[in-house]
């Protein structure tokens, strides 16, 4: 049995960066509460070490003592930045660096006349934060169907989730393109993320079976089992070793690990250890 893990997976730049900046803000309260508001990443195995160390995760800014707020990796819109510093959080901002790109990006179109048309799913954190950086009206598009029932403007300005599949992304925009008299998209996809959905598709196409590690609210982590189960039908997802099943490795030579972008080193090797245990 042969088993190979993507040479892209797991953590990238923009949650290691969240996860340190959220322990060194603890290791440095003096006792103070800290908070985020929401999971700080889309892990459960994350957010259960960051609650052991005293990192609370809320829903809501009321009804809590006052402390330090970390803004999540997905970002927020600027009402509950405000809302925050009124209610006298001290905010720790830990939103990627890319996402803070996309809220500029949108800035400068919103300014510039643009009508603002964000590709990802509306109800996702990400896209929640993109929306609240616009003043005026905008949209928020899924598909390919969604996109030719807009319509058209004279100025159109696109930008897309960070962890958006490439090829619907380029869909998409072939659509827009024809909406308005000039259209500005912009490709805002996550680096990481183009890399580690190329590196996930490589292995699943050579590979028996496909075992994609990571949150099931992980928006780039469903998209790694999307693209793996398009090229490879037994392709499964895993948040935990102990849901690793027997039967996926029936008549199983070679066996693909991927993980998504928020998904620890440790949890991946788990994985691979409880297949190794479960084939021998």
């Amino acid at each position: 049995m042969k088993i190979s893990i993507a040479n892209k997976a797991g953590f990238c730049f923009g949650v290691r960066r969240a996860i340190s900046m959220a322990y060194e803000e603890r290791k440095n309260s003096g006792g103070k509460p800290v908070y985020t508001l929401g999971p700080l990443v889309h892990n459960p195995q994350v957010i259960e070490e960051l609650e052991k160390d005293g990192i609370k995760t809320i829903e809501e800014l009321e009804d809590h003592e006052i402390g330090t707020l970390i803004i999540r990796t997905h970002g927020v819109t600027p009402a509950i930045r405000k809302e925050a510093i009124a209610l006298g959080y001290k905010i720790v901002d830990a939103t990627c660096p890319l996402v803070k790109n996309i809220h500029d990006i949108v800035k400068d179109l919103n300014e510039g006349g643009y009508y603002i048309l964000v590709i990802g799913h509306s109800s996702h954190p990400e896209v929640v934060g993109i929306v609240g950086q616009v003043e005026g009206e905008c949209s928020v598009i899924e598909d390919v169907e969604d996109a030719r029932e807009i319509e058209r403007r004279k100025k159109l300005g696109v930008v897309v989730q960070t962890t958006a599949l490439w090829p619907k992304f380029l869909e998409i925009g072939s659509v827009l393109i024809e909406k308005a008299q000039e259209c500005r998209i912009f490709n805002t996809i996550c680096h990481a993320t183009m890399e580690r959905q190329d590196a996930a598709l490589e292995l699943a196409r050579a590979a028996d079976a496909m075992i994609v590690v990571g949150g099931r609210n992980s928006s780039n982590t469903r998209r790694l089992l999307e693209i793996c189960q398009s090229v490879n039908p037994n392709s499964y997802q895993v948040e935990y070793a102990h849901e690793v099943r027997t039967d996926w490795l029936d008549n199983v030579n070679t066996i693909g690990i991927t993980a998504g972008a928020s998904t620890p080193d440790h949890v991946i090797t788990e994985i691979k250890e409880k297949v190794i245990e479960l084939k021998g």
